[in-house]
C-alpha cells in the first residue's frame, strides 16, 4: 500500500506562515532591548524615595514592559504598610507609579522599637531600612494609647489644614500639664520655637507660618487659644509661672471685684497701657490710616478696623490686652 504525502492547501499555508511570523516576532521582541522599560517615573510619593518604590515593585530599566501585568507591580508596592494605594500607567516605554501614602502624624518608641502613628489611628512598626523617613514627622514622647488616639482624631477632623507640610515643621510633641489644663501639648518646632496648645486649639497650627514674619528673637514661645482665636507670644522661661499666676487671679476674681480701690488701679493701668499703645501709632496723610511699626498693624479711624499687612482683620480685646483675629 502506497502512502500519500499530506499536502497543505494555500489557505493552510498562509495560516501557518502567519503563526510562525507571530511566534518569531515575539521571540525577537522578548530578547531585544525594545521590550525593556526605557523610563521609570514616580509621583505623589512623600516618605518613600523613587528608588525605594522601584525596589518594592522589583522593576528596573531591564524589566520587560508589556510582558508583566501592571497589577502585579501595584500589588508589590501596596504590600508596603505605609502605602495606601498604587496605580501604574504604561506609555511609550515609560512606566509611571502613582503612589498614595498614609499620612503619618508622628512616631513613638515602644520596647526599643519605632512605630509610626498614622492619621487613621493605626500604628506601623518602622523597619530599620526605612528609619530615614522619621525626618518627615515628629517624635511623640510620653504619650499613652488614649492620648495618641485623641491626637489622631484631631488630625482626621482637620485633615485639610493639618497637612504633611505642616507636620514636617514639628520636631517633637509631648503632653504638657498646667494648673488650668491637664491636656495640653508642648510642640517643639524644627526652627527652635515652641508652641503650647490643647486638642481644641490644635487646628490653629495651620496659622503658624503666617505669624512667623511677626516673631522676633530666638526660642520664641506661642500659646494657641481657639476660644478667643488668639496666638499669643510669651516668654518661654516665665510661661509656667505666669500661667499659675493667671489661675490664682481667676480664683480671686470675686475678691478683686469687691475691692473698688484695686478695680480703679486696674483701670488706670489699662488706660496707661492703651495710652502707651496709642502713642506708637503713626498717622499717614496719604492713606488716612494709622500704622504701628512694632506690631505691623494698621488702624482705619473711619471704620474703626485693625488689620495687618496680609489683610487679616483684628479687634482689640480688653480682657487679654491683645489683638484678636476677627472671623
Amino acid at each position: 500500500m502506497v502512502r500519500r504525502k499530506a499536502k497543505l492547501t494555500i489557505k493552510q499555508s498562509i495560516v501557518w506562515s502567519i503563526v510562525f511570523m507571530m511566534v518569531a516576532s515575539v521571540f525577537v521582541y522578548y530578547f531585544s532591548t525594545d521590550s525593556h522599560v526605557k523610563v521609570l517615573s514616580c509621583k505623589n510619593n512623600y516618605y518613600l524615595s523613587d528608588s525605594e518604590v522601584y525596589d518594592l515593585a522589583n522593576v528596573s530599566t531591564k524589566t520587560r514592559l508589556y510582558l508583566t501585568p501592571s497589577i502585579l507591580f501595584e500589588k508589590r508596592v501596596e504590600k508596603m504598610p505605609f502605602v495606601e494605594s498604587c496605580k501604574i500607567s504604561k506609555k511609550n516605554r515609560k512606566l509611571t507609579f502613582d503612589v498614595q501614602e498614609k499620612l503619618i502624624v508622628g512616631y513613638y518608641v515602644n520596647d526599643n522599637k519605632n512605630f509610626a502613628l498614622c492619621q487613621d489611628g493605626t500604628s506601623i512598626e518602622i523597619e530599620e531600612q526605612y528609619l530615614n523617613i522619621i525626618v518627615h514627622f515628629p517624635l511623640l514622647s510620653n504619650f499613652n494609647a488614649g492620648q495618641r488616639k485623641k491626637l489622631c482624631e484631631q488630625f482626621q477632623k482637620h485633615s485639610k489644614i493639618l497637612t504633611r507640610d505642616l507636620i514636617e515643621k514639628f520636631a517633637e510633641i509631648v503632653p504638657y500639664k498646667t494648673s488650668y489644663d491637664n491636656n495640653m501639648f508642648k510642640i517643639t518646632m524644627q526652627d527652635g520655637n515652641i508652641i503650647y496648645t490643647n486638642l481644641k486649639s490644635i487646628k490653629m497650627l495651620s496659622k503658624y507660618q503666617s505669624v512667623l514674619t511677626k516673631l522676633k528673637g530666638q526660642s520664641v514661645c506661642l500659646v494657641l487659644d481657639s476660644t478667643h482665636s488668639t496666638i499669643e507670644k510669651v516668654n518661654c522661661d516665665d510661661f509656667t509661672s505666669r500661667k499659675k499666676d493667671e489661675k490664682q487671679k481667676e480664683n480671686s476674681e470675686e475678691e478683686k471685684e469687691e475691692t473698688p480701690q484695686e478695680t480703679e488701679t486696674s483701670e488706670e493701668q489699662s488706660s496707661e497701657a492703651e495710652s502707651e499703645n496709642e502713642a506708637e501709632w503713626v498717622y499717614d496723610e496719604n492713606t488716612g490710616v494709622y500704622y504701628h511699626e512694632a506690631i505691623g498693624m494698621y488702624y482705619d479711624p473711619n471704620t474703626g478696623e485693625y488689620y495687618d499687612e496680609n489683610g487679616t482683620y483684628y479687634y482689640w480685646d480688653e480682657d487679654s490686652q491683645s489683638f484678636v483675629e476677627a472671623y
